[in-house]
């Protein structure tokens, strides 16, 4: 890792947005400093011990962080996305609850070639996200993808914000 870069200065703090009394971590400054963006999808793979079949971007900003590790360190990339977003009528889908209500999230499941009784190694993916917060978005992914045929071997966040103690998710960033 690149341990003298601070990438949190890269993170810029938006305060009542998107309501009053939210502070939001925007990470486009990290995104439009190629060099420094560059720097932390290296530092984010170092977070993990392999390469996975697939990256599993989550909805929306995870799309471009698990798309530049696919392209920077191999595997593929999969999506999960919210309900009705994806153009197919083969997907798996879980529905979870949120702090205010409950959504319902997809992805393509596995594969060809694969079932639970094909006695063939699942797919390996790792799940990456840009922000975890509560976490409730993340836990439900890793059951969708296990519900789909992968075997989630990581959790991968660029920045933690600090709302859960004591989690299993590795993240670039802590909260300060």
């Amino acid at each position: 890792m690149h341990t003298s870069l601070d990438y949190s200065e890269y993170i810029a703090k938006i305060i009542d947005f998107p309501s009053p009394g939210i502070l939001y971590s925007d990470i486009q400054p990290l995104l439009a400093d190629a060099h420094i963006f560059s720097s932390a999808i290296d530092d984010i793979a170092a977070l993990t011990s392999s390469i996975p079949d697939y990256w599993v971007g989550i909805e929306s900003r995870g799309f471009i962080i698990a798309a530049a590790l696919a392209a920077r360190h191999g595997g593929g990339i999969r999506l999960i996305r919210k309900k009705g977003k994806l153009p197919n009528s083969n997907l798996v889908q879980l529905s979870y609850d949120l702090e205010y209500g409950s959504d319902t999230i997809e992805m393509k499941p596995a594969g060809e070639g694969f079932d639970l009784q094909s006695g063939l190694p699942k797919p390996t993916v790792v799940l990456v996200d840009d922000v975890y917060a509560t976490g409730g978005t993340l836990q439900a992914s890793e059951k969708l993808c296990t519900k789909a045929g992968f075997n989630v071997l990581d959790k991968l966040c660029l920045l933690d914000i600090g709302l859960v103690q004591n989690n299993d998710v590795k993240c670039l960033i802590a909260h300060s």
